[in-house]
């Protein structure tokens, strides 16, 4: 059963524990740690994002509106040169009327000023609200989340279950690479660059530059899943340009407000 954002007696606290738990867990030297490898690599683990006492509430809120309200998915893209994804899925409009902890979240404003500070400007709120946040699953052998560019600058990932590396759904990323729509290769991007890979557990974060860093979930095998909260973030230059938004509307329903 679901909540709405009203109901949860967690709505109101998340900021306070997010404030806490950073002020301990991400020092000063830990962020200039952070802030130089997303320079160099534009992606970056964020170990144990989660406070504690927050995991397992916005464990069970996301799996409960995944069992509730997922949609299974499955296309392949010409738009990322014919790449898959085959997961299940739920939109922002979803997620906005059930998911009070997964909304303060996007919204808390120490998320917001820790983002902002690993990757070295002040991120925004997305204008389009669909791409606020989502939830995919990745939960029969061979779902995948194939390679692909993102439209906004920044993507957020909350990892809230995640197989062993050795049943795949680890990340990989391919930093300083560029998608043209009209005529993307990905096996060009894969030729050219180093590809990177990256295993994360639950509570875990990443922050990437999705707009020059390709990236995928490898995909899984056995009886396993890897389910995440994706939430994407502007650039101040994306505030002032005209961005589309094919895929999103296609995997996760489009627009919400």
């Amino acid at each position: 059963m679901t909540v709405t954002t009203q109901e949860h007696p967690l709505a109101q606290a998340p900021e306070r524990l997010f404030e806490q738990h950073f002020a301990s867990q991400f020092t000063a030297e830990k962020l200039t740690g952070l802030q130089t490898a997303f320079q160099s690599e534009h992606i970056v683990p964020l170990r144990n994002f989660c406070p504690p006492e927050l995991l397992r509430p916005l464990q069970e809120e996301a799996f409960g509106i995944m069992d509730g309200h997922g949609v299974d998915r499955k296309f392949a893209f010409d738009i990322t040169d014919g790449t898959p994804r085959q997961m299940t899925t739920v939109g922002q409009p979803v997620i906005k009327e059930h998911g009070p902890l997964v909304h303060a979240t996007y919204f808390s404003p120490a998320v917001k000023t820790l983002l902002s500070q690993v990757v070295g400007e002040e991120v925004f709120t997305c204008p389009y609200a669909g791409e606020h946040y989502v939830i995919s699953r990745l939960g029969k052998s061979g779902d995948t989340h194939g390679w692909h560019w993102d439209d906004y600058t920044y993507g957020f990932i909350l990892v809230l279950q995640a197989p062993d590396y050795r049943d795949g759904g680890f990340v990989q990323a391919v930093p300083h690479t560029s998608w043209d729509k009209e005529n993307p290769d990905v096996h060009g991007a894969l030729l050219k660059s180093q590809v990177r890979s990256y295993a994360f557990e639950a509570g875990d974060a990443y922050v990437v530059k999705t707009d020059t860093t390709m990236h995928r979930v490898y995909p899984i095998r056995g009886e396993t899943s890897r389910t995440i909260v994706n939430m994407t973030w502007a650039s101040g230059d994306d505030l002032r340009r005209e961005i589309t938004h094919e895929t999103n509307d296609a995997l996760f329903g489009g627009v919400g407000a």
